[in-house]
């Protein structure tokens, strides 16, 4: 049996990579849609009630505010990016891999600042694993066009 792919077809790792950053994409609206949600008030009485002050809670929930921001705009530009990476565009998915590795840093170096959100740590997973499957051999063979 050949494991080569036929010309022209788009390799399963492909396909599974453009999977993996759509469930990135969608996982990354999310968390936005959760911090940018998030009720405030009750927040702000259960920081002050653990003996914060109001400037630590105020630099606490603008920077729970930011990171439901940077997911956003992450989460959509992502998504928008997956579709060419999947149709064959190589230079996208240059593109797309420095930009999930970027998303991947942010998301790793935000969760060691707050020391919560440690759900976004299973995220960039995704995303590296998506990144690592696009340049398999049967991929890169595929968007060089042998």
């Amino acid at each position: 049996m050949s494991t080569s792919v036929p010309a022209g077809a788009r390799p399963g790792v492909v396909t599974a990579a453009y999977v993996l950053w759509l469930v990135a994409a969608i996982l990354l609206v999310l968390v936005a849609l959760l911090t940018l949600t998030a009720p405030v008030d009750q927040l702000r009485s259960a920081l002050e009630s653990q003996g914060n002050s109001a400037a630590d809670i105020d630099s606490y929930l603008s920077f729970v505010r930011v990171i439901g921001v940077v997911c956003a705009v992450l989460g959509l530009t992502l998504g928008f990016l997956a579709g060419p990476v999947r149709a064959g565009h190589a230079m996208v998915r240059r593109i797309l891999v420095a930009l999930s590795g970027f998303a991947a840093l942010v998301l790793v170096f935000g969760v060691l600042a707050v020391g919560a959100f440690q759900e976004l740590l299973a995220i960039a997973l995704v995303l590296l694993a998506a990144c690592m499957l696009v340049y398999r051999p049967p991929a890169r063979r595929w968007f060089h066009g042998d």
